[in-house]
């Protein structure tokens, strides 16, 4: 009976500093999340399409310049302001493209028992080293031998001996068969296929692969201002790029007048050596402060290649660009293009419909949608929506970077620990009464 009544006067006070505990947690959690809710800056309006399906949103530099440099803060919402599952897409800065070339069938014969012979035509004379065969599938081996002429009168032989193996192409009916022989510019050439243990194969098209590489698409970036200043104590020339707003510029193009032959090593200061440029009044004192600069990057202009940069994707609200002379007159450089690639958001949107952006909050994390298992699924090529113009929006207070919501934090932190501390001391006192 002793042993009874000391448990339950034991378990009392524990329940009450648990309670106590419970109480405090709870008011924490309703103040915490006030403080780190996601706070959007801006919005931009997306054009109604005009069907339904899929889309490419165009993310602009307006837009671009406000997000993380992994596009984590911005989202897109319906009417009803209902969040709409997206894909983020990035134009590649080249991409290569084989493309199927095919040459002029002359002939394609067959003699019973015998063999078969195609001549193709190579009026060009391009010099080519290869022949691509498009044929029905068929498993067997055919014994080939090549030759090549320029009045198709008199062959000269280009490969003896060679096999075309058995094709197997479970996809389609038809697959593509590569022959290999020495380089060469005839007219044409001509390939002997031996038939005397099968059938003829049913060729389909005879060509070559031609490699394209094509240049991604790029926005360009709207400038505030482009100063030059040539400095005859350094022998170097500055070229000072400021914008209206933060960018994230990926490629310089220079338009250089003169002279005709050149060759000059520069490179992008990096922001302090910038600054420092500033104090010493090479550049006027700038107005705001640089969130971040382009780290810096050595590069040569030629006249013997394109006045092209490739620059890592970092943000900046203005570049410097410093170009060596040595003892040459400097360079007349009339401007500097600056271009952004084109990024999308990839959304399955209704036609007619109303759609927003929302963007711009340091604290936003990516967002986990299952439509990134399915990439594959969606086409590459899709209709694109530009957005309108970005505008603040007059609720996008910043509770969590004030220094009150900081402050909140702590005092909640604060009196949860002091509960816990509490709790610690009453269990204490009541186990030395025990």
């Amino acid at each position: 009976m002793m042993q009874a009544q000391l448990l339950f006067q034991t378990r009392l006070p524990m329940r009450h500093s648990y309670s106590l505990l419970l109480l405090l947690l709870f008011w924490c959690s309703c103040s915490i999340p006030a403080a780190v809710a996601q706070q959007y800056s801006w919005q931009a309006p997306v054009p109604a399409p005009t069907h339904n399906g899929y889309h490419n949103i165009l993310l602009t530099p307006e837009i671009t310049g406000q997000l993380q440099q992994d596009l984590a803060d911005i989202r897109l919402y319906d009417k009803a302001g209902k969040e709409v599952p997206y894909l983020l897409r990035t134009e590649e800065p080249v991409q290569y493209r084989k493309l199927f070339q095919p040459y002029k069938i002359v002939s394609y014969t067959h003699r019973t028992d015998c063999c078969s012979e195609l001549v193709i035509a190579n009026p060009e004379q391009r010099k080519i080293n290869n022949i691509s065969l498009l044929i029905r599938n068929a498993d067997v081996q055919k014994q080939v031998a090549l030759s090549g002429s320029d009045n198709q009168h008199d062959w000269y032989v280009l490969k003896a001996k060679d096999m075309l193996y058995a094709i197997e192409n479970t996809q389609g009916t038809t697959e593509v068969k590569l022959l290999n022989f020495p380089l060469n510019d005839y007219k044409y050439l001509r390939l002997v296929l031996n038939d005397s243990s099968s059938a003829p194969l049913n060729i389909v098209n005879a060509g070559y692969y031609d490699t394209h590489p094509e240049s991604g698409k790029y926005t360009l970036l709207p400038q505030q201002s482009f100063s030059r200043t040539d400095s005859a104590a350094t022998k170097k020339t500055y070229l000072r790029l400021q914008f209206p707003q933060p960018v994230y510029p990926e490629r310089l193009e220079f338009e250089i007048n003169s002279p005709a032959l050149y060759y000059r090593p520069a490179r992008i200061l990096t922001e302090a050596e910038s600054s420092t440029f500033r104090r010493r009044g090479l550049f006027r004192k700038q107005k705001r402060r640089l969130q971040q600069s382009a780290s810096f990057l050595p590069f040569t202009l030629s006249s013997n290649t394109p006045a092209v940069l490739e620059l890592p994707r970092r943000q900046a609200e203005e570049l410097v660009i410093e170009i060596d002379n040595a003892d040459n007159p400097p360079l007349d450089v009339a401007t500097v293009k600056v271009y952004q690639l084109n990024r999308y958001l990839v959304a399955n949107l209704e036609a007619r419909k109303q759609y927003t952006l929302k963007f711009g909050d340091e604290a936003a994390a990516s967002p986990a949608y299952e439509l990134q298992h399915f990439k594959a699924n969606i086409p590459t090529a899709l209709p694109a929506l530009e957005p309108g113009k970005a505008t603040a929006l007059p609720t996008a207070a910043k509770p969590a970077k004030t220094p009150a919501s900081k402050i909140l934090i702590w005092v909640a932190l604060a009196v949860v620990l002091a509960g816990l501390g509490l709790m610690t001391v009453r269990l204490l006192n009541e186990m030395k009464k025990t």
